[in-house]
């Protein structure tokens, strides 16, 4: 996987959050499958958001993404998720904050996982 397909699934995966949290105040774990020249969202239709629910939700997006990046049937897979993460401020201190949990794999044996904070500012989401 080149820099430019790990940069176009990010941004899909910021876009696709972005407009979810703006317009629900949260969402429910989801994909994107990198193909060739092109990105495949992938949702799982929940429309319950309990933690439990969350958790296997996330399992069976890893789990199915790992199986086609093993294949070689797509060339990469993103997972975003909402978390409540602490982060350290300017000051040091650790403070509690809503983010994206972004999980990206181009082998399905390897996951990458970073924390976005967001705040939501007059009905807009700000990546801080």
């Amino acid at each position: 996987m080149n820099e430019h397909d790990l940069l176009e699934l990010k941004k899909d995966i910021f876009y696709r959050a972005k407009l979810f949290i703006e317009d629900m105040g949260e969402f429910a774990p989801f994909g994107s499958e990198l193909l060739v020249n092109k990105i495949k969202p992938v949702v799982i239709s929940d429309d319950s958001i309990e933690a439990s629910k969350e958790k296997k939700m996330i399992d069976i997006l890893v789990n199915n993404f790992s199986q086609k990046l093993v294949k070689n049937e797509i060339i990469a897979a993103a997972i975003a998720y909402n978390v409540i993460a602490n982060f350290n401020n300017e000051y040091g201190i650790s403070e509690r904050k809503d983010a994206l949990c972004l999980k990206i794999s181009s082998d399905g044996k390897n996951w990458s996982e970073d924390y976005f904070p967001y705040i939501i500012v007059n009905g807009e989401c700000i990546w801080s």
